[in-house]
Formats: C-alpha cells, sequence, structure tokens
C-alpha cells in the first residue's frame, strides 16, 4: 500500500466516500424517521418536514400546535434508525427562526442551536469534520456556510432525499431540473427550496403551476444531466435525452420514465437567503410504477449502512460513479 493511501486509511478508515452519495429506494423511503423532541410528546415528522434553505441554514416542520416558550429551548429533530434497534444516528438542536410565522398555517421555521452526528466513530467523524472546514473555506463556493450550519446539513441528508425532476411550462417554453432539497407536510401540501441565485427558482415562481417527477435510479445519469438547466431561462423540449408526455391535470411535459408525478400549485414564496423556499398545494398524485427511485444520501450515513461489509461498500462507490457519470460518456 502507498504511504498517501495508508495514511488515509489511517485516518478515515473506509469512511471517504462522497459526500453526496446516491441510492435506490422505493418511495417512500423507511430507513430512517424523524422525530420532534422537546414537547408533551414526541412526535414522527418523517413527512411533516422539509428543508427551506442552506445558507441561514432553515428547517420547515409542520405541526399542529405552535410550540409555546416553555418548549422552544428543548426542542431537538432525532434522526433514528427505522427497525432494528432504533438508533439514533443525527441529532439537531431547534431554535425558532425570526421568519417563523411566514411559512404558512402550522408551518414553522428552524435554525440549528446545535448539532450531533453519530454515524461514525468519534476519531473519524473530527477528521472529516478538519478536512470538510479546510475544503469549505477553499472553495469557491457561492453558500458560505458557518460550521454548525453545515454539520447540521450533514444530519439531514441521514434521512434519503429523493432526487425529483421538475418540470414546467412558460411563455418562453419551459423548463426542467433536478431537486432534492423538498419534503411534504400533510394535507396535500408540499414544500422545497431552490437557490435564489438560479433562473429556476424564478421560473417556478412566475408559473406557479409545475409537475415534480420521480426519478428511478437507472436514470441517474439523466437527472444530473438536467442540472445545467437550473440556470437557463428556457429549454427546447424536442432536445432533451429522453421522451415526455403531458402530466394529467396541467399539461406539463414530464419524463415517460417518471414513477410518480405530482402536479402543484404554488401558494407562498418565501426569500430566506440563498434559496427561495416554496410551498406549495399537491392538485393531482399519481403513480405509474414500482421500482427503487434516485436518492441521495451523506457518505457518512453510507459508511454507516454499510459498515462491516466491505465487498458492498465497493461496489456501491462503483454504483454512485456510474450514477453521476456524464450523459456524454454512454
Amino acid at each position: 500500500m502507498k504511504p498517501r493511501r495508508a495514511i488515509k486509511k489511517l485516518v478515515f478508515g473506509d469512511t471517504l466516500l462522497p459526500q453526496e452519495f446516491t441510492i435506490g429506494l422505493e418511495e417512500p423511503q423507511t430507513e430512517i424517521a424523524v422525530w420532534l423532541h422537546g414537547m408533551d410528546a414526541s412526535m414522527d415528522v418523517t413527512y411533516r418536514y422539509a428543508p427551506a434553505c442552506s445558507k441561514p441554514f432553515v428547517i420547515c416542520v409542520a405541526l399542529d400546535e405552535a410550540p409555546t416558550a416553555k418548549y422552544l429551548k428543548g426542542l431537538s429533530l432525532q434522526f433514528r434508525e427505522r427497525g432494528g434497534a432504533e438508533r439514533v444516528l443525527g441529532e439537531i438542536g431547534l431554535k425558532l427562526s425570526n421568519t417563523a410565522s411566514a411559512a404558512g398555517p402550522g408551518l414553522f421555521l428552524f435554525e440549528p442551536r446545535s448539532s450531533r452526528n453519530y454515524c461514525l466513530p468519534k476519531r473519524y467523524l473530527c477528521a472529516h469534520y478538519l478536512l470538510d472546514a479546510y475544503t469549505h473555506w477553499r472553495s469557491k463556493s457561492e453558500i458560505k456556510m458557518s460550521i454548525l450550519e453545515r454539520w447540521a446539513a450533514i444530519v439531514t441528508f441521514i434521512r434519503p432525499h429523493p432526487v425529483a425532476l421538475v418540470s414546467l411550462a412558460g411563455e418562453d417554453g419551459g423548463n426542467i431540473f433536478p431537486m432534492n432539497l423538498m419534503g411534504t407536510f400533510g394535507n396535500g401540501r408540499f414544500g422545497f427550496a431552490l437557490r435564489e441565485s438560479r433562473q429556476s427558482s424564478r421560473l417556478v415562481e412566475e408559473a406557479g403551476r409545475i409537475a415534480v417527477s420521480s426519478v428511478p435510479v437507472s436514470q441517474a445519469q439523466v437527472a444530473y444531466h438536467l442540472a445545467g438547466n437550473h440556470t437557463k431561462r428556457s429549454i427546447v423540449w424536442d432536445q432533451v435525452p429522453f421522451a415526455t408526455k403531458m402530466s394529467a391535470t396541467f399539461g406539463i411535459p414530464v419524463p415517460v420514465f417518471a414513477l410518480r408525478v405530482r402536479e402543484m400549485k404554488v401558494e407562498k414564496v418565501h426569500k430566506l437567503g440563498s434559496h427561495r423556499f416554496f410551498v406549495a398545494r399537491i392538485i393531482c398524485d399519481e403513480t405509474y410504477a414500482r421500482s427503487p427511485g434516485l436518492n441521495v444520501i451523506h457518505g457518512f450515513y453510507q459508511a454507516w449502512r454499510l459498515n462491516g461489509h466491505s465487498a458492498r461498500l465497493k461496489a456501491s462507490i462503483a454504483e454512485d460513479w456510474f450514477n453521476k457519470r456524464k450523459l456524454s460518456r454512454l
């Protein structure tokens, strides 16, 4: 073993994986449960919360009642293994955001006050945090998050994030692009976040109607290929690398390979910082097929999932590389 590789093995073990790791899971994911703690009774909010912004880092949670001052200092989200020993893999302490009342009825915005990650042994976790801090400092990213915000964001990606393709029709011809910062709130409501600096966020606000298509993991390369459309005002539909059909209600082009299509109307738009946060109402929800959908998780969680299974971990790394491969190489 070469010296550099040996040092990496000593410092990181088998945990030096891509931060955004792709896997296939059927919808809805059942691996991780998200629980809200700190009120009279703990609440499963796995399907009642959504990421809202990266800078500042904001999470939106749907609650039946507003948390009173009595509970505000003790609220936290726990990310637990569903089934098995139900181990806690991560935890984010919450503080109510100044913009909490703006999200809509029953929706509350929180920022992190603390973060803990239990996916990796402490010695590996510390090494990763040091590397992450150095890499983030060196990067030219337009979004510069604090250390706490980055740690909290990593914890949220313990819960698998589905990757969807958002399509819309407009005067300029429409567009289609991938998205993974999203979640449901119950009662037909849906939340998602798009970067403030990208054309895609403006297009969605202008259109007011979108179709959100679930992506089979077999089409991962196509989804990543479309990431560049976030910066485009419109596209030529005849040039997308797949066939399309019209959505049932709004007549918006959607991929023929979509596992599920949810058509929705945007009800509220919030400019929170680096992202615009959208609250929408689902108008039509159709499922066409049941098969593993494209999801992204953090590499820490993938290391935990396959700890002790070196061959499976190696195979998953190769699959992740294949999923992100440029479409032009096919």
